[in-house]
């Protein structure tokens, strides 16, 4: 499950919210459309969307959540419809709607920047480590005295698995020490790889549940993520409830996010990725040191303090809790005089 996907779901179980008669695709660009139909005679709803999605024609209440701004600040990345809906349908949708959400201080700056609306109309409300993500559990391993460094793909260019590769060839820590990445590679990637002719420390897991990235987690010597872009970054504080020390970037919310708790890199440099995946798994004292400094880090990021933040920003909209109504995904429609819509 990816970020937007556990957000809504954490957000839809705190706050109790039930399914509504909403079909659409959210991960459509043309969903605005469906909801713009489907919710155009709903004049006093408030409307939450825990994703991107937000009906452009739309003229009752609404709360919009924005992760991040991925699709303008790193457009080589993604399909130019995605940047096309941004940097229109988006870009309106948080001029009209009543306030918006988003999960770091990194991204409320950038959301007001890009749309130039009031920063006091942007609340943060942060992300949280599930309960599957704990120190106590099962460890991944390799077996025959191999350890290993994690990361993480989806074969995309910010998540910069080819600086992570190179990096961690340059510490040079030898056959013993595997780097495995949950998720696929992207076609560049794999022909790197290929190229040095490493497929035999160098793996890619494919999709793996919850449970199974925890085992990760705990098994790694180390979660090198040093990507490019996040708007948030919840690798980071997951690996960290989980007792892992953390090499990660020093750029968008991933400082905000890692506190003193993470070994912060130039994500661009391999050399600076490479020394510090080097320092990390050569010295036993100091991943002890950022295990425990990693796991008191992570209690701060807690889903009940999210939804808290997510319910008083209904309440800002009038809503007695006892009248809302749920959505698929998260999304809800909630008539405010209690008749269902």
């Amino acid at each position: 499950m990816g970020g937007i996907g556990r957000f809504a779901a954490e957000i839809s179980e705190g706050v109790g919210l039930p399914h509504a008669e909403l079909v659409g695709n959210p991960a459509s660009p043309f969903d605005w459309l469906y909801l713009s139909v489907k919710l155009a005679s709903r004049r006093s709803d408030v409307f939450f969307s825990p994703g991107y999605n937000y009906p452009l024609f739309y003229r009752g209440k609404g709360l919009l959540v924005v992760h991040d701004l991925i699709h303008v600040d790193v457009p080589s990345t993604y399909r130019t419809l995605k940047r096309i809906y941004c940097k229109t349908i988006l870009a309106s949708a948080c001029r009209r709607a009543s306030a918006v959400l988003t999960v770091s201080e990194f991204t409320k700056e950038r959301v007001a920047e890009f749309t130039g609306i009031c920063p006091q109309k942007i609340v943060v409300v942060g992300n949280g480590v599930s309960d599957a993500f704990s120190h106590a559990g099962p460890r991944f391993q390799l077996g025959n005295g191999t350890s290993y460094l994690l990361g993480i793909s989806n074969g995309k260019i910010h998540k910069n698995n080819r600086n992570v590769i190179a990096g961690f060839m340059k510490a040079n820590l030898g056959s013993k020490v595997k780097l495995l990445f949950v998720g696929s590679p992207s076609k560049e990637v794999s022909s790197y790889t290929a190229s040095l002719g490493i497929e035999d420390r160098v793996r890619f897991m494919g999709r793996v549940s919850e449970d199974e990235l925890a085992s990760l987690y705990r098994g790694a010597l180390a979660l090198v993520f040093p990507s490019l872009y996040e708007g948030f970054g919840l690798p980071i504080v997951e690996s960290m409830a989980c007792g892992t020390p953390v090499i990660t970037s020093n750029c968008t919310a991933m400082p905000e996010v890692a506190g003193e708790a993470a070994i912060l890199v130039d994500p661009r440099s391999e050399d600076e990725i490479g020394m510090a995946i080097g320092r990390v798994s050569r010295d036993s004292e100091l991943r002890r040191s950022m295990s425990d400094t990693g796991i008191e880090r992570a209690r701060i990021f807690k889903w009940g303090d999210v939804t808290k933040k997510v319910e008083a920003a209904l309440m800002e909209l009038n809503l007695p809790r006892d009248r809302k109504r749920g959505a698929r995904d998260g999304r809800v429609s909630m008539p405010e005089d209690g008749n269902c819509a």
